[in-house]
């Protein structure tokens, strides 16, 4: 009887739909998935079709594992990657691969140069050097790409290239651009982290860029926001840079023409940017009515910067979240503390707001004061979360701080403060 339980297993196992089946082995790392050629042989080579492939970190982990000598690791790992690619049967549509350190270029390439350029939707390459890896040429004949996502690489495309005119998405760490770029017109998602030579990015047409995320890169040019009518997702954390069009930008004036952004994630760098003229802000900031969430991810205590970021929130008629990480800086405190609390707003009122996170806060008077205007603002606010800074250790400090800010006047009698030890 038992021998008939298992033959009526292994026929469902057998018989299972082949995207069923490549759904599972999406879910196992690729040695792993290769084992399943043992199940029956039904089994025996569906592996090999999976268009996903996941050459990543993992993969590379396991394959030198009992390898000591960095020779044999680099040996073992592009074995283990000549031997999956020289069995694959069916077009790949999603390669994912992590590029140890010192492996030879030469791998590199070969690697790439045997996916077919008509098949892959999504390309990630994972680079691991102490530099940044200059792709082969075929890299750029990949047309057909939705999503790209690069660490550690040069851009250099030849000229006049068509390259990624398709992509939807595009996630880039460290990378360094040399020549023009062009993404093409159906981006929706573009990600720059660290990178170099941005000002190198074409875009002529933005009309379908929801997420643009800027982080830590030296040159901006405004006129890829005034060409991005539909942002949803806005983020741009500089701590300096170089304004390409021009130095004297509004970044407000800009945004309030990006009328459908609900996420926008700031540091205080940009704060310097909107002027010492509160109207300018007003006047434009009204216009963003669809913004929901806003985050000072980097907020000093300096005058002109606290400022301007408490004009900004005042301005959003329908801000539900903010969320502000606390700095400290070398500006005197009770200088901040007196403008805080001559600041006038009794006419202002946050309707919408309902979450407040402060983070870094380290019991100064400012940020009490900070926080008091904020909730003395907001009728419809439920929840308040500090998160002390990790600087604070003494029990009886952290105690001092959370009774102050638990007798903070409220206009919300349903707001409760949550109090956590640390910054997260």
């Amino acid at each position: 009887m038992s021998g008939v339980c298992r033959s009526l297993d292994d026929d469902r196992l057998s018989n299972l739909p082949l995207a069923l089946k490549h759904i599972i082995l999406n879910r196992l790392p690729i040695h792993d998935a290769a084992r399943t050629c043992v199940l029956s042989k039904a089994w025996r080579e569906t592996w090999t079709t999976q268009p996903c492939l996941a050459l990543n970190m993992l993969f590379y982990v396991r394959v030198i594992h009992n390898k000591n000598q960095e020779a044999a690791q680099l040996s073992a790992f592009s074995a283990a990657v000549d031997k999956i690619l020289s069995v694959r049967t069916d077009p790949i549509s999603d390669f994912q691969m992590f590029i140890p350190p010192k492996l030879h270029s030469h791998h590199i390439h070969h690697w790439i140069h045997l996916l077919p350029k008509e098949d892959v939707r999504v390309l990630k390459l994972d680079n691991s050097q102490n530099y940044a890896c200059l792709p082969p040429s075929y890299l750029y004949d990949f047309a057909n790409l939705k999503e790209l996502g690069l660490f550690k690489w040069r851009l250099s495309p030849p000229p006049q290239s068509r390259c990624f005119s398709n992509l939807v998405s595009v996630d880039l760490i460290s990378v360094s651009i040399f020549a023009p770029v062009s993404f093409g017109t159906h981006l929706q998602v573009l990600k720059l982290h660290g990178c170099t030579g941005i000002e190198h990015l074409v875009f002529i047409y933005f009309n379908n860029l929801k997420t643009l995320i800027i982080g830590m890169s030296s040159k901006i040019d405004w006129r890829w926001i005034e060409n991005a009518k539909n942002l949803e997702h806005f983020a741009l954390l500089l701590t300096h840079a170089d304004f390409i069009q021009s130095k004297s930008v509004n970044l407000i004036r800009l945004l309030s023409n990006c009328t459908r952004i609900n996420i926008l994630v700031l540091n205080d760098f940009l704060l310097e940017i909107l002027g010492p003229d509160p109207f300018t802000v007003k006047t434009h900031a009204t216009k963003m009515v669809n913004l929901k969430t806003l985050d000072f991810c980097v907020l000093s205590f300096i005058l002109l910067r606290i400022s301007n970021c408490l004009c900004l929130i005042r301005n959003l008629p329908n801000l539900q979240k903010l969320r502000v990480t606390l700095t400290r800086s070398n500006s005197v405190d009770s200088a901040i503390e007196s403008y805080l609390e001559a600041l006038d707003w009794e006419d202002v009122v946050l309707s919408k707001l309902q979450i407040v996170q402060i983070h870094g806060v380290i019991g100064v008077r400012s940020e009490l004061q900070f926080s008091k205007i904020l909730l003395a603002s907001s009728p419809s606010l439920k929840e308040i979360s500090v998160f002390c800074n990790r600087e604070i250790t003494s029990f009886n400090e952290k105690m001092r701080i959370k009774q102050e800010f638990l007798q903070l006047p409220k206009k919300s009698q349903q707001a409760q403060l949550l109090w956590h030890d640390w910054l997260l």
